[in-house]
C-alpha cells in the first residue's frame, strides 16, 4: 500500500506525541517520587499530625522565608542561562509572581515578614537569624544550579522546589493553627495556589527544551529534592547538637 504525504505526516506527528509524551512521563514519575519521598519527611509528617512545636514552625518560616528572599536571584540567573525563548518566558513569569507584580508589598518574600508580624514575631529575629547547614546547603544548591549551562538541570530543580509547595504548606498550615487560632491568614493557600500553576508552566518549559535534557532534568529533579530534604531538617532541629564539627 503507498502511503501519501500526509499519512507519512500524520504517522511522524503521532510518533513525536507518543515521544514527548513519554518524555514528559519520566519527569512526572520521577518529580512525584521525590515529593512522595519529602511527604515521608518527619517534619511533614508532624506537621499534619500538629506534633510540632511552635518553636520548629518558626523555624521553618526563617527558614523558608530565607530561601524565598533568595528565589528570584535564582530565577534571574535561569533566565538569563536559557536560550530558549519559550522558558524565558515562562521563568519570567514566575520571577513576576515573586517580585508581586509590580506591588513591593506582595512580593512572595514579604509575605513570610507579614506572617512573622501577625504572630508577633519581631523582624529582627529573621535577620538575627544563624543559618546552619541545611539552608545553607540548599541555597547553595539552588545558586549554583541556577547558573549551570545546563537548562535541565535547574529545571529538574524548580519542578521540586514548586511542586513541594502544596505538602510542604499543608503540613505547616496544620501545625500553625493550635499555637495562633485566632490568626486567619491567606498566606498557606495563596502560595499553594501560585505555585500549582507555576508547576504546570513548568513543564510546558520541559517539553519546550526536549527530551534531550531528559537525564538533566531527572538529575535537577534529585538536587532538588536533597535541597528541600536539608531545609525541613534544619527546621526539624537536626542541626541544633553540633554548631561545629570536630576535626
Amino acid at each position: 500500500m503507498l502511503l501519501t504525504t500526509k499519512t507519512l505526516e500524520n504517522s511522524m506527528s503521532t510518533q513525536l506525541q507518543n515521544l514527548n509524551l513519554k518524555y514528559l512521563k519520566d519527569i512526572e514519575n520521577a518529580v512525584n517520587s521525590s515529593l512522595e519521598r519529602i511527604r515521608l519527611h518527619p517534619f511533614i509528617v508532624k506537621g499534619y499530625s500538629k506534633d510540632l512545636t511552635q518553636e520548629q514552625v518558626i523555624r521553618w518560616i526563617l527558614c523558608a522565608g530565607r530561601e524565598s528572599k533568595s528565589f528570584p536571584k535564582i530565577i534571574e540567573n535561569m533566565i538569563e542561562q536559557t536560550d530558549n525563548p519559550s522558558v524565558a518566558k515562562i521563568l519570567q513569569e514566575n520571577l513576576n509572581d515573586e517580585y508581586g507584580n509590580g506591588n513591593p508589598e506582595h512580593a512572595h518574600f514579604m509575605h513570610y515578614l507579614h506572617l512573622l508580624d501577625n504572630i508577633k514575631v519581631n523582624r529582627q529575629v529573621f535577620d538575627d537569624y544563624q543559618e546552619k547547614v541545611g539552608i545553607k546547603l540548599a541555597l547553595s544548591l539552588a545558586y549554583n544550579i541556577s547558573t549551570q549551562e545546563s537548562q535541565g538541570v535547574a529545571l529538574g530543580y524548580m519542578l521540586v522546589n514548586e511542586g513541594m509547595t502544596c505538602i510542604t504548606y499543608s503540613s505547616v498550615k496544620s501545625a500553625f493553627a493550635p499555637y495562633y487560632p485566632d490568626i486567619k491568614t491567606p498566606f498557606f493557600d495563596i502560595h499553594i495556589e501560585v505555585d500549582e500553576h507555576h508547576v504546570d508552566e513548568l513543564y510546558k518549559a520541559a517539553k519546550h527544551i526536549g527530551e534531550v535534557h531528559l537525564s538533566d532534568i531527572l538529575f535537577g529533579v534529585s538536587i532538588g529534592e536533597r535541597g528541600m530534604a536539608v531545609l525541613l531538617d534544619e527546621a526539624l532541629g537536626i542541626f541544633d547538637h553540633y554548631s561545629e564539627i570536630p576535626s
